[in-house]
C-alpha cells in the first residue's frame, strides 16, 4: 500500500530538472516499458513503470532507496516501445543520477568506482595475467590506466556520490 503522507510534491520536478525534459509527466502507466524490459524478464521486481509512477506520486524515499532502481541495463527497449514517446531509460538514468547526488549510491557501485579509480579497470591486472598475455602473443597492457583517475578527478564523481 502506498502512503502519500510522506510524499514529496517537488520530487517529480527535481527529476525533470535532472532529465532536462518533462517526458515523465506524459506517462499514463500503460506498462509497455515493463513488458519490453529484458531485466524485468529476469527479475520481475524491477519495474520501470512502477519507478515512474512512484516518482510522479512523490515517493522520493521509496524510489531513491530502492535497490531495483539500479538494475536498468539502459538498453532503451522501454523507450522504443513507449506509446507516449517518453525516453524511459533516460528518465531512469536521471533518477539514478539524482539518487547518487543525494547519497543513495549502492555500495557495489562505489566499490566499482574505487576499482576504476585505482587501476582504470574493474579488476586489477596481476603479473599472472600479464605473463599469460605475453605467452599468447597479445599486446602488453599497463597495470594502471591513469587517464581514468584523471577523468574522475575532473568530473568530481566521488564528491558527487558522497553528498
Amino acid at each position: 500500500m502506498i502512503n502519500l503522507m510522506n510524499a514529496d510534491a517537488n520530487f517529480k520536478w527535481e527529476i525533470i530538472k535532472q532529465e532536462g525534459d518533462a517526458g515523465l509527466l506524459r506517462c499514463f502507466g500503460c506498462s509497455d516499458c515493463a513488458a519490453s524490459c529484458p531485466v524485468r524478464y529476469l527479475d520481475d521486481r524491477y519495474n520501470p513503470r512502477k519507478i515512474i509512477r512512484l516518482t510522479l506520486l512523490g515517493m522520493k524515499e521509496e524510489v531513491l532507496s530502492s535497490p531495483f532502481l539500479w538494475l536498468c541495463a539502459h538498453c532503451h527497449a522501454c523507450s522504443e516501445r513507449c506509446p507516449q514517446g517518453i525516453p524511459v531509460a533516460e528518465v531512469i538514468n536521471a533518477i539514478k543520477n539524482y539518487a547518487a547526488k543525494q547519497g543513495y549510491c549502492p555500495e557495489g557501485l562505489k566499490v566499482q568506482l574505487n576499482l576504476l579509480n585505482n587501476s582504470g579497470r574493474l579488476y586489477e591486472l596481476e603479473d599472472f595475467d600479464l605473463k599469460k598475455r605475453q605467452r599468447l602473443g597479445l599486446p602488453e597492457l599497463s597495470k594502471k590506466i591513469s587517464d581514468v583517475s584523471r577523468i574522475f578527478q575532473f568530473t568530481q564523481v566521488f564528491e558527487r556520490i558522497t553528498k
